[in-house]
């Protein structure tokens, strides 16, 4: 999941941060990259891009706009993403359904509050994820993305082998697999025709990707350093968020 936190306080937005990474620990929930930390709505507002993140904590009393102004402007660009408003008063609660917000919560907040919030937005998350791939040819149920380990296109039809070593063809072309797919920073096109999942990687090579279920993917050598770039961007990520 893609979180950001928005919160001009900087001992709140540690703490929520830390709180958030704790819960993702527990929960075997990737977050990926870590989560965005912004001291004011104009700062995120200023990077913002619709589906760029799954759930974004806004203050509501911030120096220059406030939480629900930000929510309000993120709205006009994006209707899917999750918000979690997280202020010091309830006073804004019944406001806070105008801009379809998912949870509301009241500082100091309960830990075990603020995991019910973010449980609610996975699921959420992972409806969104199951719409995205249609169900294979062979009666497959709709796959998760995070149970996906690479993709390939041949002969018209999209392959999808899952990292339980399973396989499913899709009726997809590859342009519209791979704008489904490539907003999620841990998908990666790492060849023409293919994408693959950094989840499930074991190791880069000079040529390849090795996955953990075994086998391997190609590395275009055009695409070598962008995809060495983005594999690191990840595997740090992926280390902070778990320290």
């Amino acid at each position: 999941m893609r979180i950001a936190i928005v919160d001009d306080i900087p001992g709140d937005l540690n703490l929520l941060n830390k709180d958030v990474c704790r819960w993702a620990d527990e929960s075997g929930i990737p977050l990926v990259p870590a989560p965005a930390l912004f001291e004011r709505g104009e700062a995120l507002l200023d990077r913002f891009q619709p589906g760029m993140y799954d759930v974004i904590f806004l203050d509501i009393y911030m120096n220059g706009m406030t939480g629900m102004d930000t929510a309000r402007q993120i709205r006009l660009a994006d209707t899917s993403c999750r918000l979690i408003f997280i202020t010091s008063t309830p006073d804004f609660a019944v406001d806070s359904y105008t801009v379809n917000s998912t949870y509301y919560l009241v500082k100091p907040y309960d830990y075990d509050r603020l995991k019910d919030a973010l449980a609610r937005c996975h699921a959420e998350f992972l409806e969104q994820q199951q719409s995205i791939l249609v169900s294979g040819q062979n009666g497959q149920e709709k796959p998760f993305l995070h149970q996906v380990a690479y993709t390939e296109y041949a002969n018209r039809k999209i392959c999808v082998h899952f990292t339980d070593g399973s396989q499913s063809l899709l009726s997809m072309n590859q342009a519209d697999l791979a704008s489904a797919l490539l907003p999620y920073p841990y998908f990666c096109c790492c060849i023409r025709g293919m994408l693959v999942n950094l989840e499930a990687v074991d190791q880069m090579t000079a040529d390849s990707f090795l996955m953990k279920g075994g086998g391997s993917v190609p590395i275009s050598r055009l695409k070598y350093r962008e995809v060495r770039e983005q594999f690191l961007d990840f595997c740090f990520a992926n280390t902070r968020r778990t320290r």
